[in-house]
């Protein structure tokens, strides 16, 4: 090559670095906030899945206890602690808001108004308690702040389940 053919050989190798260079500046913010985002809802997922799975445990937990003299607060407390024992330490109470209603039998649940003479007199009434619970976390990064999406997401379960009472 002549020196003449050399030199523009060099600078079109330098421009094209510039133009990489430039590239790379614009889109590399790009890619790290897509990163971050896919980071965001992966621990979103988890979160409502380990909340999932905590409150089906808790549940499930309830159905062997007595829940006729047990109030709405006493449930909603126990139920609290229930949850966050079977979160793998992934859950504290401060992250979850329980709000329990308790029904003689489901008839009443649905807003059914039953007399007692339709009912009969050899039928057993069930408590039905319904349950509502809200998972409150924190985000992972600043970023859905900076989208104006808040600093923490939310998530509700609900759930209505009783028990059989024995026949002994």
């Amino acid at each position: 090559m002549t020196g003449g053919k050399l030199r523009r050989f060099s600078a079109a190798a330098r421009c094209e670095r510039g133009v990489i260079a430039t590239e790379l500046a614009f889109l590399a913010p790009v890619v790290l906030v897509g990163v971050m985002m896919l980071f965001e809802l992966a621990r979103i997922g988890l979160v409502i899945g380990i909340g999932s799975v905590a409150l089906d445990n808790a549940v499930q937990s309830f159905r062997l206890d007595t829940l006729e003299s047990e109030s709405a607060s006493n449930m909603a407390d126990s139920l609290r602690s229930r949850m966050v024992k079977a979160g793998y330490g992934y859950i504290s109470a401060d992250d979850l808001s329980v709000s329990v209603l308790h029904f003689d039998s489901l008839s009443e649940l649905g807003g059914l108004t039953v007399s007692d003479d339709e009912q009969g007199e050899n039928r057993q009434k069930l408590p039905v308690w319904s349950v509502t619970v809200q998972i409150k976390k924190e985000f992972l990064s600043p970023l859905p702040e900076v989208l104006s999406l808040g600093n923490t997401f939310r998530y509700q379960y609900k759930h209505v389940f009783g028990t059989e009472l024995n026949d002994e």
